[in-house]
């Protein structure tokens, strides 16, 4: 199966879906949850392996793992 995560600052990360590309049903709930949490000032990157990795602006159901990360603050 594949996963959908957030990257929670200080707290590691969260599996917030899980889906099954031949599954509708799956794909369907992973994707509203994709753009329920990539809000404004957020990336996301579709994981392809290690050291393979590529920002993507949609929920993307071909890919084996996609992290949503917070952004980046500094000052």
């Amino acid at each position: 199966m594949a996963k959908l995560r957030l990257l929670k600052t200080g707290h590691g990360d969260l599996t917030l879906a899980e889906w099954d590309k031949d599954l509708p049903e799956t794909v369907a709930s992973a994707h509203a949850v994709f753009t329920e949490h990539y809000t404004a000032g957020r990336l996301a990157f579709r994981l392809d392996g290690p050291g393979q990795s590529r920002a993507i602006r949609q929920f993307d159901a071909t890919a084996a793992e996609i992290l949503i990360v917070p952004a980046i603050q500094g000052g």
